[in-house]
């Protein structure tokens, strides 16, 4: 069965390009069943057509893509945002654990997009992720920020603000913080990524620290020593010593 899919765009051109693409390269596997040019009309659409997944600008004139998620009290269709900017949106789309594809889209990503909505499509889908992403873009450079993090049996979200530190292992990383330990399945470089500078500073290779949570720099053994005890190695391919202070101090 094909995929049900609503093209959401104020940019005629856009929506054209977008559904030439998915009949060009995906017509087997995707099915166009409505273009829409605003949130107001996409969610009338919505509500009529029922779409498996609709690809949603994030700018657009009188509301943004993600005002349309506050129409729904229920969301039983996939989103993946398309966008040509706004990094900071970016960010909040990733830490939501949600899909995002940057304008002009290539073949390679919207293929990458496309398997993971098939292989998690069987999945309940919930409202509580698009709500942690208005709440992300509301935080976005605050400590109040809340990132969904991937875990071998689902996902965990983390307030970024209890993170003591990060520390590589391999493909994945631990992540310490206050009151508990979590193995992700991203590797260190996802994840710092994913965090705010200058809050969270890399190092080391194998370590991306809270600044908030340091207790006292060793010069001797160029090391850090943490609130909860832990003591993390400085690389000074990362920091020297007069760059590590300033970091912590200012």
């Amino acid at each position: 069965m094909k995929i049900r899919v609503i093209i959401i765009d104020d940019e005629m051109h856009a929506r054209s390009f977008l559904r030439k693409f998915c009949e060009r390269y995906f017509g087997e596997r995707i099915e166009v069943i409505d273009e829409c040019n605003s949130v107001e009309s996409a969610v009338r659409s919505i509500k009529k057509n029922q779409p498996d997944l609709i690809f949603l600008d994030v700018t657009m004139p009188d509301e943004d893509g993600f005002e349309l998620i506050k129409y729904f009290d229920k969301i039983n269709f996939e989103i993946i945002f398309t966008t040509a900017h706004k990094e900071f949106a970016i960010k909040a789309i990733r830490n939501s654990a949600l899909d995002y594809l940057v304008k002009p889209i290539n073949k390679e990503d919207f293929e990458v997009a496309i398997t993971r909505y098939e292989s998690k499509k069987e999945l309940k889908i919930s409202i509580d992720r698009f709500k942690l992403l208005t709440e992300n873009i509301n935080n976005q450079f605050s400590d109040k920020q809340r990132i969904v993090f991937p875990v071998k049996n689902g996902f965990e979200v983390i307030q970024a603000n209890s993170i003591v530190y990060c520390k590589s292992d391999g493909s994945y990383t631990n992540i310490i913080t206050i009151e508990k330990e979590y193995l992700i399945t991203k590797s260190l470089k996802d994840i710092s990524e994913l965090l705010i500078e200058p809050q969270f500073i890399r190092i080391h290779k194998s370590y991306l620290v809270n600044r908030n949570y340091i207790k006292g720099f060793k010069s001797e053994e160029y090391n850090l020593e943490m609130i909860n005890g832990s003591i993390i190695p400085v690389s000074d391919t990362f920091f020297t010593k007069k760059k590590l202070i300033d970091a912590i101090t200012n």
